[in-house]
């Protein structure tokens, strides 16, 4: 299925994918669900799965249900491998925890701008074309967390960023990644938290963690 926004033009850029002309770089901005995902009543606009009911739940974030396509997916006349190269934090500690549900967790609104500042750290991630044909290729940051499910998010898009690579290249890209904002989520009050346990960044199929321990 293609989305060509144009008329004469856009049937000229098809063709040149089609047959091999172009190399195509783009990804998919939503989850593709299947066709079962329609008996799932448009009113009910929640997020989050209920598995009381059968809710699968909405968006790449919390939908666990089967899809067609997954939120980011994209196709490539070449290969890409992904590495991250260094991180300059594999360890989070946080004073002030509360627990729910034998759960310790922090109020990012509670930790303060100064706080969440002093957090943020780097990623630095080599990317690798491993075909024959020069492409842009959007590189894309999740993070996730070992409790995603039902009321956490399963994952989450940290960052993306584009290189252009020619055919057996390498680029190393950086990403800056902030807590408060990229491991926090809100939970049942509306209230953005962080909670302690391992955060998993993610691209492609390479993952680095990062523990996140919190104390009273």
């Amino acid at each position: 299925h293609l989305w060509p926004v144009s008329r004469e033009a856009g049937g000229i850029a098809v063709a040149q994918t089609l047959f091999g002309d172009h190399n195509p770089g783009g990804r998919l901005p939503v989850t593709w669900y299947p066709k079962g995902f329609t008996k799932v009543p448009m009113t009910d606009m929640r997020m989050r799965a209920d598995p009381s009911t059968g809710y699968p739940g909405r968006t790449y974030r919390f939908y666990n249900g089967p899809k067609v396509f997954e939120f980011g997916y994209g196709l490539s006349y070449t290969k890409y491998s992904y590495e991250f190269v260094s991180v300059s934090r594999n360890k989070l500690f946080l004073n002030g925890a509360k627990k729910s549900d034998s759960v310790n967790y922090i109020s990012v609104s509670e930790l303060g701008t100064k706080a969440c500042d002093s957090m943020i750290f780097s990623a630095l991630v080599r990317v690798e074309n491993h075909g024959e044909m020069h492409g842009t290729h959007p590189v894309l940051l999740f993070a996730r967390t070992e409790k995603g499910g039902n009321s956490n998010p399963r994952k989450r898009l940290v960052r993306f960023r584009s290189v252009k690579l020619s055919p057996r290249k390498i680029k190393e890209i950086e990403f800056v990644v902030n807590p408060c904002e990229h491991f926090s989520y809100a939970n049942q009050d509306g209230v953005m938290v962080i909670e302690e346990g391992t955060v998993y960044l993610a691209v492609g199929n390479v993952e680095y963690p990062i523990d996140v321990k919190l104390q009273k």
